[in-house]
């Protein structure tokens, strides 16, 4: 009885280094109503164990005080009922230091987590706890004989250690990191981050590992990791974000919204080393439109067209390869056939691309981003401004174009009037005289004339060319002006 009450008064005790704390009943049912009342026994083979019953059936795990970054043993057995229990643990979750927040460590859909064990009286589950902070476990067990169809078990732990730092504190330390290393920008900590996260990480093959704690601490995972961990370093460093999740292609990425414009990230396939195409292919999926990225997944496109999306990207201007100039050169390689076309006045023509051997999920992605970087240049003949429009089509490019007219020059303007001679006129008070402005050549492009007096005290002249002579007398210098030619001074 006295040990007993020592343990229940450790269980609300400020957690030690490296120790472990079943958590009293109160905490439980605030972390989640629907655990089953539970029972802190103590067993002389274990530091600390829990129970839970439903009718006669009693479920007990049992555990020594685990050490972080060592697998931690736990001893779960039956009791009463008919003696023949099936066991499982599901995938346990894990929370920072005093948040209460639990994600799931590890895919509960999948392997090992659905699994009950063939009949037994007791199993022994091992885990890995790699972060200071609060993991949960829970056990099942089923009894047919009994009845009990499902009784479960929830355990929580504390634990913490500075050589195994929270995920929150790993999460703080790396956008601080980020701040040093870049000018600040949202674009450039993006980046710097995006960098850092996959260099971390290596994807989890048997698509176990699924959360922020196993990317950041374990260093795999599968894409809901590199999304979970992303969305965290985002956050923290200020940047809006959102999950983008793929049901149809069972794949899931984030929203990034830089700039004031939301683009579409996908830290999971940029995770490569391989450099088959001639570019960075660890920055193929950054800042993307809905569009490329549907490309990449097919899913996609029925998310973004859905009433109520909320993060349509259509900007590419903090697209990786338009912020980092590539675009640009790889752009450049089709000016000298482009140009060709301009001077051929086409208004519309097709350019085979480059890449066609590439596969087509790849360079339809790169030929979006060289379509746009073509869209930005300036693009001239003959004088005449072009105005280019390039989309991808599969294997090429397809323009359209609109000229600009053709800019014919003023030559000269000449004023004449009843009494004009030799450039000049002469008015009594409140006389008036219509000018006409004469503009040459008859094709000049900019035909229209606008008229100025020196001093509107001694002649005024309205926008028609009336010219009425004010109270005061002298002289004024009536101009009309057409294109940039000023005409004869009456």
């Amino acid at each position: 009885m006295r040990r007993l009450a020592a343990f229940a008064c450790s269980s609300i005790a400020t957690v030690a280094l490296g120790l472990s704390v079943a958590l009293p009943l109160s905490f439980a049912q605030n972390a989640n109503s629907k655990i089953e009342q539970s029972t802190q026994v103590f067993s002389t083979d274990f530091s600390h164990s829990e129970s839970a019953s439903s009718g006669s059936v009693t479920l007990t795990a049992s555990w020594n005080d685990p050490q972080l970054g060592s697998p931690t043993t736990f001893h779960v057995e039956g009791t009463g009922g008919s003696g023949k229990y099936l066991f499982r643990m599901d995938a346990p979750s894990y929370s920072n230091p005093g948040e209460y927040a639990f994600e799931s460590v590890a895919d509960p859909s999948r392997g090992e987590w659905t699994q009950y064990t063939s009949e037994a009286t007791s199993h022994d589950y091992e885990f890995t706890m790699t972060a200071s902070g609060t993991y949960n476990f829970r056990f099942f067990v089923m009894d047919k004989g009994a009845g009990v169809y499902y009784l479960r078990l929830n355990v929580y732990i504390q634990v913490s250690d500075p050589n195994y730092p929270s995920v929150s504190d790993i999460v703080s330390q790396t956008v601080s990191q980020s701040e040093e290393q870049t000018d600040g920008t949202e674009y450039a900590k993006a980046v710097w981050l995006h960098d850092w996260l996959i260099d971390q990480m290596k994807y989890d093959s048997s698509l176990k590992w699924s959360s922020a704690e196993s990317a950041l601490t374990r260093g795999l995972g599968t894409c809901q990791s590199y999304e979970s961990a992303y969305s965290s370093l985002l956050t923290k460093a200020g940047i809006e974000n959102a999950e983008t999740r793929d049901t149809a292609d069972g794949h899931t990425w984030n929203a990034v919204k830089l700039d004031g414009e939301w683009y579409q990230v996908d830290a999971t396939w940029d995770d490569s080393d391989n450099n088959w195409y001639g570019f960075d292919q660890r920055h193929l999926y950054f800042g993307l439109t809905d569009e490329l990225m549907a490309i990449a997944h097919p899913g996609h496109t029925s998310i973004y067209q859905a009433d109520g999306y909320g993060q349509r990207s259509i900007s590419l201007k903090d697209n990786y390869f338009i912020r980092s100039g590539e675009a640009d050169q790889w752009a450049d390689k089709y000016a000298e056939r482009i140009q060709s076309h301009l001077d051929d006045l086409e208004e519309s023509f097709m350019i085979g691309v480059d890449n066609a051997n590439d596969p087509p999920s790849i360079r339809n992605i790169i030929n979006g981003i060289i379509a746009y970087a073509l869209n930005q240049k300036s693009w001239h003949t003959a004088g005449r401004e072009a105005k280019l429009e390039a989309a991808t089509n599969d294997t090429s490019f397809t323009f359209s174009v609109k000229y600009a007219d053709v800019s014919v020059p003023v030559e000269s303007v000449s004023v004449s009037g009843d009494g004009v001679k030799d450039g000049k006129l002469s008015l009594k008070s409140g006389a008036s005289v219509q000018l006409t402005a004469t503009v040459k050549p008859d094709n000049a492009t900019d035909r229209k004339v606008t008229w100025t007096s020196s001093d509107s005290s001694v002649a005024n002249v309205m926008g028609t060319g009336v010219v009425t002579a004010g109270s005061k007398a002298g002289t004024a210098t009536i101009e009309g002006h057409g294109g940039r030619q000023v005409g004869v001074r009456p």
